[in-house]
């Protein structure tokens, strides 16, 4: 099984396209701290679709604090003749944090389930109770 789940910040404003068939794909990414103090924090990019990608792009803004459940993948690029590995996280859920709202896929190519009301919202994930 293929799971993912990254607290970071956005560092772009989300980008909406659309592929030949209308399906809309929203592309942003997100930083975090890496472990040692003298590297620069780590960036990926994060892709939704579909209705997940339209909630996306109105909702995220650079700077939000979000987590995001999904899938990961690694995409190899050729850069300057150099081969390059580059992840990438297909999202399921956008956990926006600091808010009730939870953005959510059910399944690829099944429909959104939208916002939640309130009363049964997951609550986001504390960061201090990561256990790693």
């Amino acid at each position: 099984m293929n799971s993912i789940v990254l607290m970071g910040e956005v560092l772009s404003e989300p980008e909406l396209r659309y592929t030949p068939d209308n399906l809309a794909v929203a592309s942003l990414v997100i930083g975090f701290p890496s472990l040692r103090p003298d590297e620069p924090p780590y960036r990926v990019r994060v892709s939704s679709f579909g209705e997940l990608a339209k909630r996306v792009v109105d909702t995220c803004h650079v700077g939000d604090q979000i987590t995001v459940e999904g899938q990961l993948h690694m995409n190899v690029v050729e850069r300057d003749g150099r081969k390059e590995k580059l992840a990438e996280i297909t999202a399921r859920r956008v956990h926006q944090l600091g808010s009730a709202r939870v953005l959510s896929l059910t399944g690829m190519g099944e429909p959104a389930t939208g916002e939640s009301s309130e009363g049964d919202v997951p609550s986001p994930p504390d960061p201090n109770d990561v256990p790693f």
